[in-house]
């Protein structure tokens, strides 16, 4: 669960509880060497703070031996919301290797670097492709430009339930700031209720866990949480895990996945932390095959 914040600089800041936080992120070197100055890094992170001062600090720190020696860097995107550890790094290794990808190397334009293009543009440009590619386009994800310097248009466009924000990532163990939005949501989840179906019209049994309501907290829509799922994809046949979607009460458009997060959040389901180590980056290919099962079968937003 992101929460948003304004530091002392004024800039906005997303909160994210440990454990609940797996991002891609792309470095770009800004050594005075002109053999290095450049240059690009694509990792894996659950802690994006924590990860770019290992990278600087060199490979006794625990950063990469590719970057030791070669900064210092500037993590200037990061792509995060993936529902699990696994996902991501099938992410991050086919960003790292287009031309092994099976969902990527059929495109002819992402073999190789351009003539005149940055190694920067280059690694844009491979992102840019694998948002709009299956599985990756039916995750719920976030683009995060970290550095503005290097903010741009995304020259293909991004499915429409994808978000792209600007502003920095803090990872954080404390209860208190969680506990207290997590009252909030639920107190505003269960003002004004109904423990009637809109779409099936049953009772809902244990509205705790089943029942779903609405993004616009105005609107009084409360239903099964299976039942909106259907409704959400009775015009997407074929699919059993839907997207986005309008509100049936008041066409509030909806994100599935926002709506499993709240209701998570309202629970108050904690999920274990990572391991500090778990992070590392990998100097050799990544154990991650590429992906080729279906979205569905890799998307388990559950815990």
């Amino acid at each position: 669960m992101l929460i948003l914040r304004l530091t002392l600089a004024g800039d906005r800041e997303a909160l994210a509880q440990k454990g609940h936080f797996y991002g891609v992120y792309l470095l770009c070197s800004q050594s005075v060497d002109v053999r290095h100055r450049g240059k690009c890094y694509v990792g894996f992170t659950v802690n994006p703070k924590r990860r770019i001062r290992q990278h600087n600090r060199g490979s006794s720190f625990g950063g990469a031996k590719k970057t030791s020696k070669k900064g210092p860097w500037q993590m200037v995107m990061i792509v995060h919301g993936f529902p699990n550890k696994i996902v991501a790094l099938q992410f991050e290794w086919a960003w790292q290797q287009p031309t092994l990808s099976t969902r990527l190397k059929i495109f002819d334009d992402l073999r190789r670097k351009l003539p005149r293009e940055t190694h920067f543009d280059y690694n844009f440009r491979i992102v840019n492709r694998m948002l709009g590619v299956g599985p990756w386009h039916r995750l719920p994800l976030t683009v995060r430009w970290l550095e503005t310097d290097y903010e741009r248009e995304f020259q293909l466009p991004l499915p429409r339930h994808m978000r792209i924000v600007s502003g920095k990532v803090a990872i954080t163990t404390s209860q208190r700031a969680l506990a207290v939005k997590r009252t909030a949501a639920a107190a505003a989840a269960t003002a004004s209720w109904s423990s009637e179906c809109h779409l099936c019209m049953q009772r809902i049994e244990h509205p705790e866990r089943s029942r779903f309501s609405c993004l616009n907290a105005s609107c009084c829509l409360s239903c099964h949480m299976l039942c909106l799922a259907s409704y959400l994809l009775d015009d997407q046949p074929g699919q059993y895990l839907p997207i986005v979607g309008n509100c049936p009460l008041c066409e509030t458009p909806l994100v599935w996945a926002e709506l499993l997060e709240r209701k998570r959040f309202e629970q108050g389901v904690q999920i274990q932390g990572e391991d500090e180590n778990e992070e590392e980056d990998r100097d050799e290919l990544s154990d991650c095959p590429d992906v080729d099962s279906d979205v569905e079968h890799i998307c388990e937003l559950s815990d």
